[in-house]
Formats: structure tokens, sequence, C-alpha cells
């Protein structure tokens, strides 16, 4: 077993290129590298499989600012080895869910759908064997609001909206490399009652159930190759429907639903114990449509393809540097339809405006922050550090600490 885990760290290390005893992750560092699948990043992989809980015990991470130009509203989490098998965890304060989509039976967003209080995600997981590790992460994130008075002729309300679920995940050793593999589950719910008198008006949703699988492979072509060839592929889909009571009167809304799949293949390489490069090439095909007997409105986008670029380097002991590229093509096609009359939209655009980004890693011992460099550094230069500049120098800030013996 030690000597399955220590082939596995020594994995780990030239994947991730640990820089003195610090494990430099996060959203600041995967965003640098151009949000690219074929990268191994601790923070990033444990927030979408919680298998690798296993594999980094002992270790908190943040991310300060979760996108450019945010707040500090990030989120963080720990783990921590429980025995020899044994791991435990939590991340507080980030997102996993799809109930900001909620709408009413009017098409109007649900109220208590953007403001959660602390969404809570749990970290269990478990060696099985040397070669089958699992992880279980329960989530659950709420908000409520309820309003009372004396008066009789005043309405009373009583709302709330809740996402529970869990993440189930593994990982599956084989020869030097592996493959993962997440399962995610969602129940999204939203209800407000309004009463006035001895009236009560509910307003609800059917459905809500939110699913996703995602795999990943981290394969060595022969024994002694150091490229990793990495296939990537997923599927995410939700489906609900608005309705709202009054008395014996029900009206329902539109059915909405969303559909994403993607695939994609890539290769890893580290150069040496300074320079690690990766890039590929990804697919999307994203569906959201909204029905109603002879109404429907649909989306489609098909994004592909996708070309990924990263090259990460160590400049210093305590200094990484990081490129990062991505750029697609989007077909999307938006379609209405009631009943004779129908209508159809295409286009042909880019994927996302900003193709390249920067990031650098600074390191001392144990600790590490990761950020992206915003681009207006090099248009300001230095007068960032006078503080003569209203402008951002750097965009989403991650830190890490590994505090493992």
């Amino acid at each position: 077993m030690l000597k399955h885990f220590l082939a596995v760290m020594l994995l780990f290390v030239l994947g991730v290129s640990t820089f003195s005893q610090s494990i430099p992750s996060g959203t600041g560092r995967y965003t640098a590298l151009g949000s690219s699948p074929f990268i191994l990043d601790a923070h990033v992989d444990m927030l979408n499989n919680p298998a690798w809980n296993n594999m980094y015990r002992d270790y908190a991470f943040a991310d300060l600012t979760p996108e450019t130009g945010a707040g500090f509203d990030g989120h963080a989490g720990v783990t921590f080895g429980v025995g020899k098998k044994w791991n435990l965890g939590f991340i507080v304060n980030r997102r996993s869910d799809m109930w900001e989509n909620f709408r009413d039976t009017s098409n109007n967003l649900f109220p208590g759908n953007s403001s959660p209080i602390v969404p809570f995600m749990g970290l269990i997981g478990t060696s099985v064997n040397k070669n089958f590790h699992i992880g279980l992460a329960p989530y659950v994130a709420m908000w409520s609001r309820k309003g009372t008075s004396s008066d009789t002729t005043a309405t009373n309300t009583d709302a709330s909206s809740n996402s529970m679920g869990a993440n189930l995940g593994f990982i599956y050793m084989i020869k030097k490399g592996w493959v993962e593999g997440n399962f995610t589950f969602r129940m999204n719910k939203y209800k407000s009652e309004s009463t006035t008198g001895s009236v009560t008006s509910t307003l609800e949703n059917d459905g809500g159930i939110q699913f996703g699988a995602n795999f990943r492979g981290w394969i060595y072509p022969s024994k002694g190759s150091k490229v990793a060839l990495v296939p990537v592929l997923g599927f995410n889909t939700m489906s609900f429907q608005p309705k709202s009571t009054s008395g014996s009167t029900t009206v329902t809304g539109l059915n909405y639903s969303w559909m994403s799949i993607n695939g994609g293949v890539g290769l890893n390489w580290p150069i040496m114990d300074d320079i690690q490069i990766a890039g590929g090439v990804t697919a999307f095909y994203n569906t959201a449509k909204a029905d109603s007997g002879n109404v429907e409105i649909k989306s489609t986008d098909l994004i592909a393809p996708v070309f990924h670029m990263a090259v990460e380097t160590r400049i210093a002991d305590w200094l990484t540097g990081r490129l990062g590229f991505q750029k697609g093509i989007n077909s999307e096609k938006n379609e209405f339809t009631a009943g004779s009359l129908t209508g159809e939209v295409s286009e042909l655009l880019a994927h996302n405006s900003s193709s390249i980004s920067l990031g650098a890693g600074f390191h001392f011992g144990r600790f590490s922050i990761d950020a992206t460099v915003s681009e207006r550094w090099f248009r300001h230069g230095f007068n960032f550090l006078s503080g003569g500049d209203n402008e951002d120098m750097f965009g989403v800030i991650s830190a890490s600490y590994n505090f493992a013996k």
C-alpha cells in the first residue's frame, strides 16, 4: 500500500509540479492555464470529484476572489486523513447546483435563487484497495424568508428554496495511469406561500432533478512514456416545471430542461521538473428548451472545436509562470414555435472573446498563492504597485497550504 501510494504521489509531482512542500492549485491556477481539462489541480479536481480527497490529505485551499473584479467572496475547504484509509473534509461557500435558473409561472426568476446562505459540501473518502479509491460529497444550500402581520387584511408570506444532493466519485489505477468518474445528483426545490385572510396561494416547482456524469483518463501509451493521453467525457441534465395553486385552481408554467454533452482528448507532457505542457481539443453540445402546449423555445449550441493549450514553468523556487490558451467556434441556433408560427436565428461566433490567460504562483514552503495576471498590467505597467491606478493587478486569486507530515 505504501509503495503504491508513493508511486501515485510521484505521478502527481509530474502532473502538478510541486514546489518545495506546497501544492499549487485553485481557480487562480486553473484559469491561468486556460481552464484546461488536461492538467491536474488538487483544488479543482476535488471540486469535480470527491475521490481526489484520498490523494490530497491534510490540505487547505481557498479561492479568495472567484472571478476577475469580484470581492473577497470565494470559497474554502480543507481535507485531513483519519487513519490510513479514511479521509474527511469540507468545502464551504461554493455553489454546486442549478437553482439560479428557477423561474415562476410568469417566467420571472424566483427571488431566492441567487442568495443562498453558505453552501456546504462534505468530503468523505476511502481507499478500498491499492487500486480503487472512492469519495462521497453530500451537498446542501438553502434560503428562506418569512413575513407575518397581526393585520388580518395583510398578506403573510413564507418562501424558501434549497438544493440537496451528493457527488459520488471514484479513481481506479491502471498501470502508471488512472481513470476517474464522478456522478452528481441534486434535488432543487423552491416554494412560496402567500396568505391573505383564509386564501393561500402557493408557487412551487415540480421536478428540479439535476444529474451529471463526468469521466477522465490519464493513460500512458507505453511503459516508459512520460506523455499522458487524457480523454474526457461528460453529461449533465436538469428539468423542472413551475406551478401556481390558489384555492382549487392550479396553473402550470413552461417545462424547462437543459442538457449538455462534452468530450475531448489531449496530452499532458512534463518536461523535466520545471516545465509542464498540456494541450488538446474538446467539443460541447448544449440545449436549453422551454415548452408548453403548442409553444416551444429552444436554444442549441455546438461548440467545436475548442482548442486548449497550457504551459507552466518554474522560474524560481518561489515563483511559477503560467500561460493558457482556449479558443473555440460556437454554432448557435435559437428556435421559436407558437402554433403555426415559427422563427429561427442562427449564428456562428467565437466561443470566448478572451483567449489568452496569464498567471503567476508564489510559493513559500508549504504555502502557495496562485493568481491570474490582469492583461491591464501590461497596459499600465508598475503603476499598479503605487496604487495610483484604479485597476486590478490580479484577477482570480487562490491560496493553499499543505500541512501533511
